[in-house]
């Protein structure tokens, strides 16, 4: 008898870094856009709506978790931005 394991595949998430934005400006769609090359659902951190401190290459952080749970892995991501105070 041969056994044989299939591991399951890691979704790849694309997100490129958001322009930079003016300190007050909170997150929305424009900055949280991430895609990924099978369905599924997005949770970023921080959320949309966050207004984030003023600062030069901040973090936003992505999980993704595939409908297809089955055949697929969860995956994250990060992308950096610069919240310009003016």
């Amino acid at each position: 008898m041969i056994t044989q394991v299939v591991n399951k595949a890691l979704p790849v998430i694309t997100w490129n870094n958001p322009v930079d934005i003016l300190y007050g400006t909170a997150l929305s769609g424009v900055q949280l856009n991430a895609t990924a090359s099978v369905p599924g659902s997005f949770v970023y951190n921080p959320a949309n709506g966050v207004v984030l401190s003023a600062g030069a290459s901040q973090t936003l952080n992505v999980t993704f978790t595939p409908t297809d749970t089955t055949n697929y892995n969860t995956a994250t991501a990060s992308v950096h931005i610069n919240v310009i105070k003016r």
